[in-house]
């Protein structure tokens, strides 16, 4: 199983000098020769275009060409079944002067993209760190639990716990004549000895379920199976996993099959669509959250002006980023300091220095706030975030200055951005 940690702040502090760093992204899901055509016939198109733009004897430009060109092998090779092309997404960054060859895959697909940048595109990696957090399945039943790691969209370990649980023999009891008062004292002591045996099984599931997750503590947790199962298990959790679970669904019918593989498709597909609930709802909840701080004078800036300058200064705690920005900007080749108007600028406005133009403003700010060590949230298009230009930030600390919500400048010997992304 693929893991962000660490990937994305690594991939984020990566900068080009004059050969560009290379990003691919595909949907790995193809099922016939057509669909894996596409694909080779997109790398194809993009290596033309990337290419087209970088004229013969244009520095950088052999580099990157080598590496377009190990791109390209590499993708052949998965569209002709060399290489395992199992998972549904592919995430490749590449620039031959940096030694750079980096190939993740995930359970999730990605919309296909190829560039070259100055700096690795990390918004749909950033995204799907966001989208889809650590997840822990839990089934449980008389005998124990059935335990699902999930992260990333891909299924991890299985746990199992088992404990023992008597068979009733109320039916087969036959008291005798003239005895039939017996039979029920008979069935009460059955219940309360299968009940105390239930209750065992299910302390010990939750307490194998506590060790797993303090292992992950942002693990949510989804439980699966009964109403009255889910609620007896959620009785004895402590209230600090108890607060963890995010959804309780009815335990699928296919799972009584006893088919291994059809639960644990299951819990994955479980997870997913848990999460996809629980992200909606927290898209709408940090939209007006930074709208209304921002407008209270708060924690929060909005716009692609305040929150580049807040970027700048390393006040940001959380960048909100629609997934259909497509503004343009600038960044100083002398101090790394980024702009959102390429247009109103000539040279640097902290240090005087060259400006280049960003034609992906977006990814210029997600790699700045994760190399920062800022939190990203990729929301879909909304309303009220597109009326200011579908970006805003929420802030670490008070402001005094003309920067709602951030400190007031205090620039040391170099500029803002300097030695960022």
């Amino acid at each position: 199983m693929t893991q962000l940690d660490g990937t994305l702040s690594e991939l984020a502090r990566v900068r080009s000098g004059s050969e560009p760093i290379v990003s691919l992204y595909l949907d790995t899901r193809w099922n016939d020769e057509q669909q894996r055509q596409r694909v080779r016939l997109f790398v194809q198109e993009g290596i033309r275009r990337l290419l087209g733009r970088c004229g013969e004897g244009t520095p950088g430009r052999e580099g990157l060409a080598r590496s377009l060109e190990r791109l390209r092998r590499h993708v052949a090779g998965l569209t002709s079944q060399q290489y395992d092309a199992a998972r549904r997404g592919l995430a490749l960054f590449a620039c031959e002067a940096l030694g750079l060859w980096r190939v993740l895959s995930f359970a999730q697909p990605f919309r296909p993209e190829l560039c070259a940048d100055g700096f690795p595109h990390l918004t749909q990696l950033a995204r799907l760190a966001d989208d889809h957090e650590p997840v822990i399945v839990v089934a449980p039943s008389p005998q124990g639990a059935d335990l699902f790691q999930v992260s990333l969209g891909d299924l991890g370990a299985e746990t199992r716990i088992r404990g023992f649980v008597p068979r009733r023999d109320a039916d087969e009891y036959n008291p005798g004549p003239a005895q039939h008062g017996r039979e029920y004292e008979r069935v009460e002591k059955d219940e309360r000895h299968q009940e105390a045996f239930e209750l065992r099984n299910r302390r010990a599931a939750v307490q194998q379920l506590a060790a797993i997750h303090d292992r992950s503590p942002d693990a949510h947790l989804v439980l699966v199976g009964t109403s009255e199962a889910i609620a007896a298990f959620e009785r004895d959790l402590p209230e600090r996993l108890r607060a963890r679970v995010i959804a309780r669904i009815p335990r699928p019918r296919a799972w009584d099959r006893g088919d291994s593989g059809m639960h644990s498709a299951g819990a994955a597909d479980g997870a997913a669509a848990a999460l996809a609930a629980r992200e909606r709802e927290e898209e709408r909840r940090v939209i007006d959250a930074v709208v209304g701080q921002s407008l209270r004078g708060g924690l929060a800036v909005m716009g692609p002006n305040d929150v580049v300058e807040a970027l700048n200064q390393k006040r940001v705690h959380e960048l909100v980023l629609e997934e259909d920005f497509a503004l343009t900007g600038w960044r100083c080749d002398q101090c790394d300091a980024i702009g959102a108007n390429a247009e109103a600028a000539d040279t640097c406005p902290y240090c005087g220095g060259d400006l280049k133009v960003l034609r992906h403003l977006g990814e210029a700010l997600v790699a700045r706030a994760v190399a920062a060590g800022a939190a990203v949230e990729i929301v879909a298009h909304d309303n009220k975030l597109h009326s200011y230009r579908g970006v805003g930030a929420f802030l670490r600390q008070t402001a005094q200055g003309a920067l709602r919500g951030a400190s007031a400048p205090a620039w040391g010997p170099g500029a803002p951005g300097a030695s960022q992304p």
